[in-house]
């Protein structure tokens, strides 16, 4: 058996390298967040921890959310003061050194029906990395599951919309979101708009699909 001048075979030399190599080639992945399906999966954990959150942080105060997490680590729960809505502020794990909080936006509209109010939430959450990574954002299925109000339906129809609309597309899909964000930021009849014409909302992002007249409804 071939040895060395300290009595080390060179096969034992031989797998200790091939150990090593086994190693770092297992844990460069984790280092470097390079399994993106698991970031994927990572990514669409935390926004859906931050839309219960906020739909839950909405639902005790009646008002629209304009997206500082910061509120929800620092509130405790109407139902639950020894806890906060949100436990601490989850990132993207494809994010780089200079972390980007996620996007969120919650919609509340009280609608009088009769003697009676209807409370209508809606809650967007958008990840800061949709322009690279287009799979990571919420599915219908999701928001199906969660009880979701009127309001929020059609947001879920019309973010799906989008979603098949631009496809990979990744900085279409995240340019859409957020205009479509800044429509229910701006417009104090969108919920009306969108009540009466189901593709309303989406004409005003797609008007070569829907026609001008019905973009400027």
């Amino acid at each position: 058996m071939l040895r060395n001048q300290s009595g080390i075979s060179v096969y034992t030399v031989l797998s200790i390298i091939l150990f090593v190599a086994l190693v770092f080639i297992l844990a460069v992945p984790n280092f470097y967040n390079l399994d993106k399906e698991q970031n994927s999966e990572d990514c669409i954990n935390s926004m859906k921890q931050i839309w219960v959150a906020t739909t839950d942080y909405m639902k005790d105060t009646n008002a629209d959310f304009n997206g500082d997490l910061s509120l929800l680590t620092k509130t405790p729960k109407v139902q639950d003061p020894r806890n906060k809505y949100l436990q601490s502020v989850p990132y993207c794990p494809e994010t780089s050194r200079q972390k980007s909080e996620y996007v969120v936006y919650g919609k509340y509209v009280a609608e009088q029906i009769g003697t009676e109010v209807k409370h209508n939430f809606g809650v967007i959450v958008l990840c800061p990395n949709m322009s690279k990574f287009h799979k990571h954002m919420l599915d219908k299925a999701f928001y199906e599951n969660m009880d979701p109000t009127q309001l929020q339906n059609y947001m879920i129809e019309d973010m799906d919309y989008i979603d098949k609309e631009t496809g990979s597309n990744g900085a279409r899909k995240d340019e859409l979101l957020k205009k479509y964000i800044e429509i229910w930021k701006t417009d104090p009849n969108a919920f009306s708009k969108r009540k009466e014409n189901s593709t309303a909302l989406r004409a005003m992002l797609f008007p070569d699909k829907f026609g001008v007249i019905e973009a400027e409804i």
